[in-house]
C-alpha cells in the first residue's frame, strides 16, 4: 500500500521523512494510509520527529503567542496525553496545559515524576552517570528553577483504570512499561494503528551509527535511558501480540511492513543481547 505526506513522500510500505520546511495551508505532515490520519494542531510546537507526530515539544524559537484562536479554528483541544514524563515526550505539555486549560494524562505510575524532580527508584544508568552528577552540582537556586520548570503537577492526571483514551473514542492506552515504569502506547484497533512512543523505535539508538546517521531500523528503546530492560522487552512482545498495521513511533520514521514478525524478532533478538539485571522496584505491570 502506497501512501503520501504533504511535504513529504513514501516509498512503498515505509514512509519517509517529510520536509520539516514545508509549512503549507493545513497539517503539512498529515499521516496518511487508507483511513488512517494522525493530525497534529498546527501551533508554534514541536509535535515529534517523524511523519507521524504526536507527541509534544517545544519547537525551537517558537513561542505559544497567539495557540488558543488557532486551536479553537481547529477544534478545541480536549486533553494532552503522554505516552511518559520524559522531557523529550513532555516538552511543552505544561505550557500548553495552562494555556489551554486542559488536563495531562499519563499511566498513574508517571504520577511521581509530575514535580520535575530526580527519583532515585525512576532513574536510568544517564540519570546516574551524568544528569544528577551535573544537577548537584549546580547552584541550589538554579536547580529549583530547573525542577520548577519541568513541573506538571499541577495539571497532570491519572488515566483512568480502564483502557479508554479521553477524547479520543476508539483509542486505547496500553501499558507498555519498562522504558519509564508507566510508559503507554496508544492502540486503535479497528485500523490496528500503534503509536507506540519508546516503548518500540525505528531508529537504533543503541548504536553508534544509528545514533550519528539515524539510519531507519526497529529497535528497543534507549538502554541509556530505560528504567528496566527486561521489562521494556516483555512490553515490545506485547505489542507484537496487537497485531499491528501500522506503527508510528517516538523516534523514527512511521512502519508498515511485516510489523508483527518484525516485533517479535525484534523482542527475541533484544533480550538475548542485551539481558540486564531487572531494576523493578514495585512499579507498573502491564494488565
Amino acid at each position: 500500500m502506497k501512501a503520501r505526506c504533504p511535504g513529504g513522500k513514501w516509498k512503498g510500505n515505509e514512509a519517509h521523512q517529510p520536509n520539516p520546511g514545508n509549512r503549507s495551508r493545513g497539517c503539512p505532515h498529515n499521516l496518511g494510509i487508507g483511513s488512517i490520519r494522525v493530525q497534529p494542531l498546527l501551533c508554534p510546537v514541536r509535535i515529534g520527529p517523524g511523519a507521524g507526530r504526536y507527541r509534544l515539544g517545544r519547537q525551537r524559537g517558537a513561542s505559544t503567542h497567539g495557540c488558543p484562536a488557532n486551536a479553537r479554528s481547529r477544534g478545541e483541544p480536549r486533553a494532552i496525553l503522554l505516552t511518559h514524563l520524559h522531557p523529550d515526550h513532555s516538552g511543552a505539555a505544561g505550557t500548553l496545559a495552562r494555556l489551554w486549560q486542559v488536563p495531562v494524562y499519563v499511566h498513574p505510575a508517571e504520577l511521581p515524576m509530575a514535580q520535575g524532580r530526580y527519583r532515585a527508584d525512576f532513574s536510568m544508568p544517564l540519570d546516574r552517570w551524568v544528569v544528577m552528577p551535573v544537577m548537584r552540582s549546580l547552584p541550589a537556586p538554579l536547580r529549583r528553577r530547573i525542577e520548577a520548570a519541568g513541573d506538571i503537577s499541577d495539571v497532570v492526571q491519572p488515566l483512568g483504570p480502564g483502557r479508554e483514551v479521553p477524547g479520543l473514542p476508539g483509542w486505547n492506552a496500553v501499558p507498555t512499561p519498562g522504558h519509564t515504569p508507566g510508559h503507554v502506547a496508544f492502540w486503535r484497533p479497528s485500523d490496528r494503528v500503534l503509536l507506540s512512543g519508546d516503548a518500540v523505535v525505528t531508529v537504533n539508538l543503541n548504536s553508534l551509527p544509528g545514533i550519528l546517521l539515524a539510519r531507519p531500523d526497529l529497535a528497543g528503546p534507549p538502554w541509556y535511558t530505560t528504567w528496566d530492560w527486561k521489562v521494556a522487552m516483555e512490553s515490545v512482545d506485547r505489542l507484537a501480540n496487537l497485531g499491528p498495521r501500522l506503527l508510528a513511533p517516538g523516534h523514527g520514521r512511521p512502519l508498515a511492513l511485516d510489523v508483527v514478525s518484525r516485533l517479535h524478532a525484534l523482542a527475541g533478538q533484544e533480550a538475548k543481547q542485551r539481558t540486564r539485571p531487572s531494576q523493578v522496584r514495585g512499579g507498573l505491570r502491564a494488565t
